[in-house]
């Protein structure tokens, strides 16, 4: 089993960048903005980790057994499982993750109430290891809003990273991982009738400017608020 940081010890950790990144407007979570070291709490607007640490290739990251799967930044399971909580239901969650023990993805409603789960297809695809290839693709989806996601490897932490998380919201009518201009477009479409109406975001069963105002929000960074 490979040490997934150089020298085989936790970095000094370094305080919390300041600054936000609204995941609704710029998923996929690729970490690159985020000094190494950084302690990743409510960076993301609309999201807020637990346990989560950014390394950084060539600096406290192990990349030759914990490659990135895209960039040098990737996130790791620091003091424990990663947890991530949503000021709104999410529709699903991916992301590409690297590990030297067996992972667990779970997703919970707003009750905390288990809605579903996936495991790692290995026990260890560490770069290197054979027959295992590292960032394996897991995901979650649910038709019941996601509002937390826990990631568990060792109890200890410091045994998985993961890269390019995606988060698809209600308010990601496109369903492409962004919630943007082309979202509004979409959705005024279905609010004029000239495209089917299924995206009723407030819950009224018909799709009218009120869902429009919704997704401008979140394409303007202010959540996706249903």
């Amino acid at each position: 089993m490979g040490a997934l940081l150089k020298g085989g010890i936790l970095p000094v950790l370094l305080a919390a960048a300041s600054g936000s990144t609204a995941f609704a407007q710029n998923s996929p979570f690729t970490f690159e903005a985020y000094a190494d070291s950084t302690i990743l709490t409510n960076q993301y607007a609309g999201a807020v980790f637990s346990n989560a640490i950014v390394l950084t290739a060539g600096v406290t990251l192990n990349e030759l057994e914990f490659p990135p799967h895209g960039g040098s930044n990737v996130a790791s399971d620091n003091g424990g499982p990663i947890s991530i909580a949503f000021s709104s239901g999410v529709s699903s969650f991916s992301g590409y993750f690297t590990y030297s023990v067996p992972l667990t993805l779970q997703a919970f409603d707003s009750s905390n109430h288990l809605l579903t789960s996936a495991t790692s297809a290995f026990s260890n695809n560490e770069s290197g290891v054979s027959g295992n290839q590292p960032n394996e693709l897991l995901q979650v989806s649910s038709a019941t809003g996601i509002y937390k996601i826990v990631i568990t490897g060792s109890a200890q932490g410091a045994s998985f990273v993961m890269d390019d998380v995606t988060v698809v919201t209600p308010c990601d009518v496109t369903q492409d991982g962004f919630t943007n201009v082309n979202d509004v477009q979409a959705l005024i479409k279905q609010s004029l009738g000239t495209s089917a109406p299924n995206a009723a975001l407030n819950g009224s069963g018909v799709v009218s400017v009120v869902d429009v105002q919704i997704v401008i929000n979140a394409a303007l960074a202010r959540g996706c608020t249903v």
